[in-house]
């Protein structure tokens, strides 16, 4: 008898939760995927710096902020920790009077901008700095004959990021923010963990595995805080990140009912 009522009642428990998923129309994610626009000393493989004083450049930023802006985001979320929201508040307030001078970063050069558009009241922190130190894969994989591994990783690392600055001396802000978020470029980003790292060790050794593993972990905890701060309301969300974050971030966004992921390319159109 017992078995019957709990089966009845997870039923009803189904139909509830179906009902509601029904009656509340999905979030809309538009996950951007970014350069950093001066890059940074800590990554292994960097862009070049994007001179966004060019007049031509700033051309450039305001057709595609222009285009991002139809995405009509309630919320722009941002590669700042968490801690960072009150120093964030108060640039952008700054921004907004026209007390602040923008900087030649990304969140400078997009979000604030973006928001000022859309007339948003402020940006929203939601980055997470976990551990990712390659120091013990790269000693592992050199005492233990494992070296062919790095060579081939940072072969591809290599001409993959050549085909990232090739788009980008060549052709427009637009053309590489829609080049950098394609398919086939946010996979080659993540084969270099899934491909590449998690081949270090042996035996009881996983020292490459547990470098992709604290990778992961960063993500879901920056996908956390997206969640976190979501409100009641908001429709759709647009989130700035570099564009090595997005192939995680997409897959946790997906595997989310709640959650309708906006393809780049549907949103920068040529």
């Amino acid at each position: 008898m017992l078995k019957y009522l709990f089966g009845f009642l997870f039923f009803l428990i189904s139909l509830n939760v179906t009902a509601q998923s029904a009656a509340s129309p999905k979030i809309k994610v538009l996950l951007v995927g970014s350069i950093h626009f001066t890059p940074s000393t800590q990554d292994a493989y960097q862009n070049k710096v994007v001179d966004v004083r060019d007049k031509e450049r700033q051309k450039q930023l305001d057709q595609m902020l222009t285009q991002l802006s139809q995405f009509l985001p309630n919320q722009i979320c941002i590669e700042v920790p968490t801690k960072g929201q009150s120093k964030v508040d108060s640039e952008y307030h700054q921004y907004l009077k026209g007390q602040f001078k923008p900087g030649t970063d990304e969140v400078d050069q997009i979000a604030y901008p973006l928001a000022k558009r859309l007339k948003l009241p402020t940006l929203t922190c939601v980055n997470y700095r976990g551990s990712f130190d390659l120091e013990p894969v790269n000693a592992y994989a050199k005492a233990n004959g494992q070296t062919a591994i790095l060579e081939a990783l940072d072969q591809f690392a290599s001409r993959t990021m050549t085909g990232v600055v090739d788009v980008q001396e060549k052709q427009s802000i637009t053309d590489l923010y829609r080049f950098i978020n394609s398919k086939e470029e946010l996979r080659k980003n993540a084969s270099i963990y899934t491909e590449f790292a998690t081949r270090i060790g042996q035996g009881s050794n996983y020292p490459g595995t547990d470098l992709v593993a604290n990778w992961y972990s960063t993500n879901l905890h920056i996908y956390t805080n997206i969640l976190r701060a979501i409100r009641p309301g908001d429709r759709a969300i647009m989130v700035l990140f570099g564009y090595g974050h997005i192939p995680i971030l997409k897959h946790l966004f997906e595997s989310n009912t709640q959650f309708e992921v906006v393809d780049v390319s549907d949103v920068l159109k040529k």
